[in-house]
């Protein structure tokens, strides 16, 4: 199956929901009506759900529980806060204060010179 380009719009979207809405949409073959819609109400399937969650453990690096997808009404919106859940019980509070000061000592030039490394 090939990857279906561009999330639903959702102008408010940050980028863990549209990275999920992406993962979500190659998993099903079609973009998400909305960020809100039920993964299995538009056709979602079992193999699916598989497929996605693969593509949030590859680009993530987090595992989703299965059954928490299953009785949460699974949708981008509630995908991408259970996703970030994770992602940040992994970070230490130290860690993330020292980044933060960090960040605030970069000037605009710095920091356009770091986003662009990263692209």
């Amino acid at each position: 199956m090939s990857a279906v380009t561009g999330p639903a719009e959702n102008p408010g979207a940050h980028p863990v929901e549209e990275g999920i809405a992406r993962l979500w949409a190659d998993a099903l073959g079609r973009q998400p009506p909305s960020f809100d819609a039920d993964f299995f109400d538009v056709g979602g399937t079992s193999l699916a759900l598989v497929r996605f969650l693969g593509g949030v453990q590859d680009t993530y690096g987090v595992e989703l529980p299965m059954d928490q997808l299953f009785t949460g009404g699974f949708s981008v919106s509630y995908a991408a806060a259970a996703v970030e859940e994770l992602l940040l019980a992994g970070v230490d509070p130290n860690e993330l204060d020292t980044l933060v000061a960090e960040l605030d000592s970069l000037s605009d030039d710095e920091i356009r010179v770091l986003l662009a490394e990263e692209s």
